[in-house]
């Protein structure tokens, strides 16, 4: 016979209060009816104690709400998006809402497809991580009061809240870092995107060069996502022709798909070429010369978009907030010279 599910009724009776109370603080509300802080305390320990948990499908019902965000990523196959999608999800069940997931492949008709699609199911927001070409799409989406928040990157041009990394103040702390090391030939592997965080990056690095005098010394290459190998081959065929003695790589995938073609090359790193990528990973670890990275808070990013999404569902209300979180120089062997390497 299956046991009875735990009401909150089950539960102010136990705890000798009113069903009203226990719902105020089960729904975090004891501040604005002024719940003392010892009764919460109370409820909330029998509501655990009689394994209570919340009917989600009634509050739903209640609320006129699915309880359901999208998350539309470019790959989540890619580890930084992986995790991403792990970060969002985790923080999201917290506030009691399911994430439905889909990737856009970088493909602005696919993500406008994929945010059409999950409207039509009823998600009551979604969090975008936008790919070049999708400006008119996420301006529709405002003007339709859809709660959306973009993660990752921004469309200046788009009046979004956004969480994101402070993109040029990395490029240059990353660029900083090998001009200290003794590097001077310094050069830029990024994506052709047309968007701000890589064009961001760029810019800071150029900042860094500029700063110290080398701005002849700029060196830029640029990728193609759809052909990453043959793509990352010809950059650094062209950095090593420009004699570069660094590079900064934009990207984990940039990264991974460069030291592939180093050591085609059989060049020796950090002796012969200083590297700094983004993002870092586990597999950067293997190599013999581990990456020095740029580190994004990506779990305080995820928290915050899913929290300012939630808070405009919850609250009704559309509004825009630019937040933006700064990276962390993760400092390894790849970047400073005479270093002793790992085995």
């Amino acid at each position: 016979m299956n046991k009875k599910r735990t009401s909150l009724k089950d539960i102010a009776k136990e705890a000798n209060v009113s069903t009203s109370l226990v719902s105020f603080v089960l729904n975090n509300k004891e501040k604005e009816h002024r719940i003392r802080p010892e009764m919460a305390e109370k409820i909330r320990r029998v509501a655990i104690e009689m394994n209570y948990t919340p009917n989600v499908a009634a509050k739903s019902l209640r609320e006129g709400k699915s309880r359901t965000i999208g998350l539309i990523v470019s790959d989540i196959s890619n580890p930084f998006f992986a995790n991403i999608a792990r970060f969002v999800e985790r923080t999201a069940g917290k506030y009691h809402y399911a994430v439905h997931f889909a990737n856009s492949d970088e493909n602005a008709e696919q993500t406008a497809m994929l945010a059409e699609n999950m409207i039509s199911r009823g998600i009551d927001g979604i969090i975008i991580v936008p790919c070049d070409g999708c400006k008119s799409l996420l301006n529709n989406l405002m003007d339709r009061r859809i709660p959306l928040v973009l993660l990752d990157r921004y469309i200046p041009d788009v009046d979004a809240t956004y969480v994101c990394l402070n993109n040029r103040k990395a490029g240059y702390d990353a660029t900083r870092h090998l001009l200290e090391n003794g590097y001077r030939h310094i050069g830029m592997v990024n994506y052709k995107f047309n968007l701000k965080h890589t064009i961001d990056r760029t810019l800071g690095y150029e900042d860094a060069m500029r700063e110290a005098g080398l701005e002849k010394e700029i060196r830029k290459a640029f990728v193609d996502h759809r052909r990453m190998t043959d793509s990352c081959n010809a950059a650094i065929s062209k950095m090593l022709k420009d004699k570069a003695d660094a590079l900064i790589m934009a990207t984990n995938t940039i990264s991974t798909n460069c030291i592939h073609a180093i050591r085609r090359h059989k060049i020796i790193v950090p002796e012969q070429l200083g590297l700094v990528g983004f993002d870092g990973g586990d597999a950067f670890d293997f190599f013999y010369s581990p990456l020095s990275y740029i580190q994004q808070p990506l779990e305080s990013m995820a928290q915050k978009a899913v929290e300012v999404l939630i808070e405009q569902i919850e609250e009704g209300s559309i509004f825009r907030q630019q937040i933006e979180y700064e990276g962390v120089l993760k400092k390894r062997a790849s970047s400073v010279k005479n270093s002793m390497r790992k085995i």
